[in-house]
């Protein structure tokens, strides 16, 4: 790929600083009409729709556009879209089935080419494909009945069934991205398949406000204005990722003035971060996530391989865990009280059942629950069954030192009641990998899972929640009638649990929508699939004296870069 000489030499400064850890004067003196951001995990595609990970799905929305995003107030903000599909506009029949979306005219890829109905079209046709094995997409690869071009700009899409919310299928909550029809249908037509485009690793083509310029794997990206993004060439002319896998090294940058903004700070980091530099910022906003201990409760019908502990099947272990760990007190003497509790699915959101309640800390409880489900004391301190089952579980989790802290906490309280957990902790690209990579989650590599998921998605309005918990979205071999893309990582299935989500989905009265919801909650706590440690709003630094202004920030992921054109660096 070839560089203008002032990007050139941009980039070679970018190189020097991430080879010297740090800038000189000089640097910060020729960089000034850059971005310098730090990641604390290394992207693992360069397409959203095979990224597990945040920090994937970041980076890839700085390259490629989607029809709309999200403000800081989780109000939608016109990408590629002329409009949003409504009944009162006339683009949504009233049967709610049938979509007419219509794109802005004259949008362009960074290459000069159109971009037109045709790459909409192409990316639906993509996202039905399972033989593509995305990772991302999947409420709206069950729903879509058929696309038709109607002319340059409009898409008629036809779903299954009637969908009130265009939130929940089409906007950068299903479609991540549009794809270039130009590059991949070739290799479409030639391998059946794009999942092991080149493009998808080294992308050279891009509708998002930057283009992707140079990655140097394990140490930086580096990205240039795009003069073909539909809002406008950005006014940060160049942008640069660097990779801190060590968190507090990202944090020292930034109070250093190095870098200049750093997404996903954990929840004990903020206050810290803040503390360091009167220089330094940090900002809160919505984002839907909880974080979560998950429960490996794969059934026989899946490859011995992938089954956890069988003790975990049983609903009196995974309510007896849940009682034995003090999540108020991780909370309260951990966190600073820097968020709640919960056992909502939907915390935060318009749709939290407000009289849930709480299953609150209860050792004793947890000991006698255990004790009646046949699980007695041994002479090592861990209980164990009449038929030999341990309460002994691998507790794996992400590389992030809050999280490892928080591993160690709840490793001491289960050894007070009997269950001992060995810790596991992998790095991001390993932990969320794939089904076909073999991830540690979705080949079921593990007995306890924590992270954070966005199970209610990015939008306040919505309340799916298929793609973590839905039978669907079982991990597998296709030709075992699973999916190898799911998101299902836990082997819960319930159909009933889907009927409910399906009615959120679907039902346009939202009192029954509401009802469903509440039972689906209260369902959640009575079988107890996964424990909610705690909800995540999405926490991000920046260094005020690198900014010109504000930069604004929207809500969840997909959004934080929505009004990235007008961020402005000193």
């Amino acid at each position: 790929m070839k560089f203008n000489s002032r990007i050139s030499l941009l980039l070679a400064i970018a190189l020097l600083i991430t080879m010297a850890g740090g800038l000189t004067s000089t640097v910060v003196k020729a960089q000034d009409a850059s971005l310098i951001t730090g990641f604390a995990q290394e992207p693992d595609t360069g397409n959203g729709f095979y990224s597990n990970m945040a920090f994937g799905q970041w980076a890839y929305d700085l390259i490629l556009a989607t029809l709309w995003n999200y403000d800081k107030d989780a109000q939608p903000v016109l990408e590629l879209a002329a409009e949003i599909p409504s009944v009162a506009n006339g683009t949504i029949s009233e049967d709610l089935k049938t979509y007419t979306v219509k794109l802005k005219p004259d949008l362009k890829w960074s290459d000069g080419e159109a971009l037109t109905a045709d790459d909409l079209k192409f990316t639906f046709d993509m996202i039905q494909d399972k033989a593509n094995e995305f990772v991302q997409g999947a409420v709206l690869a069950g729903s879509l009945e058929s696309s038709e071009v109607v002319d340059p700009t409009t898409v008629k899409v036809v779903f299954k069934d009637a969908q009130p919310f265009p939130e929940n299928v089409l906007s950068n909550l299903e479609l991540v991205a549009v794809l270039p029809k130009h590059v991949y249908q070739p290799v479409y037509d030639a391998e059946k398949t794009i999942k092991d485009a080149a493009e998808i690793q080294t992308p050279t083509v891009f509708s998002g406000p930057f283009q992707l310029t140079e990655w140097i794997r394990g140490e930086s990206l580096t990205y240039a204005a795009n003069p073909n993004y539909a809002l406008g060439e950005p006014k940060i002319k160049t942008l640069v990722i660097r990779i801190f896998p060590d968190p507090e090294s990202g944090f020292a940058a930034l109070s250093a003035g190095d870098i200049a903004f750093i997404p996903n700070l954990g929840p004990a980091d903020a206050a810290k971060v803040a503390g360091m530099s009167a220089s330094n910022a940090v900002v809160t906003v919505f984002g839907g996530y909880i974080e979560y201990l998950v429960f490996n409760q794969r059934s026989d019908e899946f490859p011995p391989e992938e089954l956890g502990n069988p003790a975990l099947r049983d609903v009196n272990v995974r309510k007896a865990i849940r009682l034995a760990i003090d999540r108020r007190g991780i909370v309260k003497d951990y966190l600073a009280d820097s968020t709640t509790v919960t056992d909502s699915l939907y915390a935060g959101t318009q749709w939290e059942t407000k009289d849930l309640g709480f299953v609150e800390y209860d050792k004793a409880a947890a000991e006698k629950m255990l004790d009646d489900a046949g699980y007695t004391m041994g002479a090592d301190g861990v209980r164990v069954n009449a038929d030999g089952v341990k309460l002994e579980f691998r507790y794996s989790s992400t590389t992030a030192q809050w999280r490892k802290d928080i591993q160690a906490l709840i490793q001491q309280q289960l050894a007070e009641v009997g269950i001992k957990v060995i810790l596991e902790n992998y790095p991001a690209d390993q932990f969320f990998g794939n089904y076909t990579d073999q991830g540690i989650l979705a080949a079921g590599n593990y007995d306890l899972g924590q992270f954070a998921n966005n199970t209610v998605l990015t939008n306040i309005v919505n309340v799916t929640a298929d793609q973590s918990l839905g039978c669907d979205q079982l991990p597998g071999l296709a030709e075992t009638g699973r999916n190898p893309g799911g998101q299902n990582h836990l082997g819960y299935c319930n159909p009933k649990f889907d009927e409910l989500i399906e009615t959120t989905k679907s039902e346009s009265d939202p009192a029954k929508a509401q009802a469903a919801a509440d039972e689906a909650q209260k369902l959640l706590v009575d079988e107890a699939p996964l424990i909610t440690l705690f909800p995540r709003g999405d926490i991000y630094a920046y260094n005020k004296d690198k900014f010109v202004g504000t930069p604004n920030i929207g809500s969840g992921v997909g959004n934080q870069w929505y009004d990235i054109v007008n961020w402005e660096v000193q």
